[in-house]
């Protein structure tokens, strides 16, 4: 077993956050990127497991399942994820004039409008004269609250790829084999062998009373 701080929802977290980094100087997401991608993942393991090994966890298994769990799992979903992500804010995420001061002083302006039609109009129950000005001086922040909506959008599938990470971290540990648990313990064969005698003559005596 490894510490929480080296479990594949941990891997999986920072690298994601160093792909983060990178994302938006990736202009193309070919070969050459996942290579790259590739590289700092790579050097962050290889990091990491240097660390853990100082630590007196020695888990040579451990870590090459984590780097087939990159390698086949979180490389090919998070390129998916920053491509489409790099996309749509090329295009601003579809804001008009990319919310420049000319779509801001708008918004200000609908949103002066849209007040004042709404103390207007006698059947909607709003007479507070004061919300034609407040939607004026909120209507420059709708671009603003625009984007962060849809770099959360972008951040929550990243936390979903990490999520399910950590699912498969928990699986392969429920059922690792008792050899690589006695590995990370560093409890030699000798020693797992007596205890396995000691634990079967235990169950017989128990049985025989």
């Amino acid at each position: 077993m490894v510490p929480a701080k080296y479990g594949l929802a941990a891997i999986g977290s920072h690298l994601v956050s160093l792909f983060e980094v990178r994302r938006p100087a990736i202009a193309r997401f070919d070969e050459e990127a996942r290579s790259l991608l590739q590289r700092e993942a790579e050097e962050a393991l290889e990091q990491m497991e240097k660390q853990c090994c100082e630590l007196g966890i020695d888990v040579p298994r451990h870590w090459k399942r984590a780097r087939e769990v990159v390698k086949s799992v979180l490389l090919p979903r998070y390129l998916a994820l920053a491509k489409a992500e790099n996309a749509a804010a090329a295009n601003d995420y579809g804001l008009w004039r990319g919310g420049d001061l000319i779509a801001r002083g708008a918004f200000a302006l609908f949103g002066l409008v849209l007040g004042a039609l709404l103390v207007w109009i006698p059947w909607i129950p709003i007479y507070e004269k004061w919300v034609p000005w407040a939607l004026f001086v909120l209507g420059p922040f709708l671009p603003d609250a625009y984007l962060w909506w849809y770099r959360r959008k972008h951040e929550k599938k990243l936390e979903k790829l990490v999520e399910d990470l950590a699912r498969e971290g928990e699986t392969l540990d429920a059922y690792r084999p008792l050899s690589e648990v006695h590995e990370a313990l560093g409890i030699g064969s000798e020693e797992a062998g007596t205890a396995r005698d000691a634990e079967s003559g235990a169950a017989s005596r128990v049985r025989s009373r």
